[in-house]
């Protein structure tokens, strides 16, 4: 396996793996049992692109859990 390029020191627990598919440079987030891939987006450098997909998942895992806890009372 390939070791990460760089690394996002605010978000421990990710690791990151850039990679080209069919010549569409995408990056694939893995981390607490999850897994997320998106394609760079123009102009988007892949720190940002990790950026991007981690606070996405961070977000969607806040709304579930405050979902869950309004279910509780």
């Amino acid at each position: 396996m390939i070791q990460n390029p760089f690394c996002i020191g605010w978000n421990k627990g990710w690791s990151f793996l850039f990679f080209l598919e069919g010549g569409i440079p995408k990056i694939e987030a893995r981390g607490f049992g999850i897994s997320r891939t998106s394609t760079l987006k123009n102009g988007e450098s892949p720190e940002e692109c990790a950026d991007r997909l981690v606070f996405k998942e961070d977000r969607n895992r806040k709304i579930r859990y405050h979902s869950w806890s309004r279910s509780l009372k």
